[in-house]
């Protein structure tokens, strides 16, 4: 299926322009993380800094987003690929002009946030008619896989590229790979929907409705706030790593995280890959609740052990350490998403899939938010270590609850 689906120039075309587009976007979300804490490191309000920059990543998508997946149904998708890369392409560049000043980077940031808004669901309506129904599911995985993969590759290298080339490169090979995802896309087959023309009244008032609709249905189903809590945790989990880890750089290595990031970041990377591969080939029979609670516990573990770990600088294995303690975390993060998703993916309906996964984009954004804030002031407040220690007993104090509290529900693949 997967070779026959490769043969389909359309689908590599749009599929390589998600893999650009996306790598592009975590490269320079996280080297961004790396600049705006160097330029807080001496002020009081370093690791606020970092809070206030995730959080404008995050604030367009629960603005934007399920606006613009229904504005996108009445626009020619092509044209929207084109538009948005090029876009951000151009928006990425002013960085080298303005990357040192705070208020304007968290400005840009926000901007090339809102346009992946429009981004992502042109891609993703875009793909049922470049492929053939029979290829669909394939599509889908390899589009999950792309999603996951370039997360891991684009964290994992801002480090490095800015290490050995200098925060500059990372602008414009960024800006290079979103102009190449617009050639890709440009070269795609028109792809305009049957309704052309947008009654912004009309589809707001709709969307709103879908809104609230959606969210009763999640809010009185056990089977689907038990996954959607279980997604939200995972990605506050990563939010809140992302926000300490320049802090915990220098704490726990005295050097910039563009320099340690192999010690730090990429190793929770590999672990949350395996993590994932776990889940989906040696567990796929084992009860995913089961599984979401051992990742839970072992996140409360982790989390302890790296904050705890800091008391052992200067012993010989200590990098070791960290590394082991990275992995673990980034593998308890794979094991509660995957099985999370899959329960999701099972518990809903066709008819419902669909509104469900962009309500819970937008709550998921919502509910990170207010962590990832509190991590920020309390890190500057108090340190890193100490904010992850209170972490790891937080999760550890809510996995023994939800044991409790939902070991009794009857979950399909539970």
């Amino acid at each position: 299926m997967y070779a026959q689906l490769l043969k389909n120039k359309n689908f590599l075309k749009i599929w390589s322009a998600q893999l650009l587009s996306q790598i592009a976007s975590n490269l320079l979300n996280f080297a961004l993380i790396i600049r705006i804490f160097d330029l807080a490191a001496h002020t009081p309000f370093a690791n606020i800094s970092v809070s206030l920059l995730i959080l404008s990543f995050g604030i367009p998508s629960i603005i934007f987003a399920v606006l613009a997946g229904a504005y996108v149904d009445h626009l020619d998708r092509r044209k929207v690929l084109v538009i948005t890369n090029i876009a951000r392409a151009v928006l990425v560049l002013f960085f080298l002009l303005f990357e040192n000043n705070i208020f304007v980077v968290f400005g840009l940031v926000f901007c090339i946030s809102t346009l992946s808004q429009f981004f992502t669901p042109a891609e993703g309506a875009a793909l049922p008619k470049l492929v053939k129904p029979q290829q669909f599911l394939a599509a889908n995985s390899l589009f999950l896989f792309t999603l996951y993969s370039s997360f891991v590759i684009g964290y994992s290298l801002a480090g490095p590229v800015i290490a050995a080339f200098g925060g500059p490169a990372v602008y414009y090979l960024v800006s290079a790979s979103f102009v190449l995802a617009a050639l890709l896309s440009w070269f795609l087959p028109k792809l305009r929907p049957s309704e052309v023309g947008i009654n912004f009244a009309a589809i707001n008032k709709q969307v709103f409705s879908t809104i609230r609709s959606s969210m009763r249905q999640i809010f009185t189903s056990q089977k689907l706030i038990f996954p959607i809590i279980n997604l939200t945790i995972g990605q506050m989990m990563i939010n809140v790593i992302a926000v300490l880890a320049p802090g915990l750089a220098l704490m726990l290595f005295n050097q910039s995280l563009a320099v340690v990031s192999v010690k730090l970041i990429v190793p929770a990377a590999i672990g949350m890959i395996a993590g994932a591969v776990v889940v989906g080939q040696f567990l796929k029979n084992s009860k995913k609740t089961k599984i979401i609670t051992l990742g839970i516990a072992l996140a409360a573990v982790m989390l302890i052990s790296i904050s705890g770990v800091y008391q052992l600088r200067g012993m010989a294995y200590f990098s070791y350490l960290v590394v082991g303690f990275s992995i673990g975390l980034g593998f308890a993060n794979g094991l509660v998403s995957v099985s999370a998703q899959t329960l999701l993916q099972v518990n809903s309906t066709d008819e419902q899939r669909g509104k469900i996964f962009g309500t819970l984009n937008m709550m998921m954004n919502i509910a990170a938010s207010v962590p990832v804030l509190l991590a920020g002031i309390t890190a500057d407040l108090v340190s890193p270590v100490t904010v992850l220690s209170g972490a790891g007993v937080l999760i550890g104090l809510y996995g023994i609850y939800q044991y409790k509290v939902f070991s009794g529900i009857d979950l399909k693949n539970s």
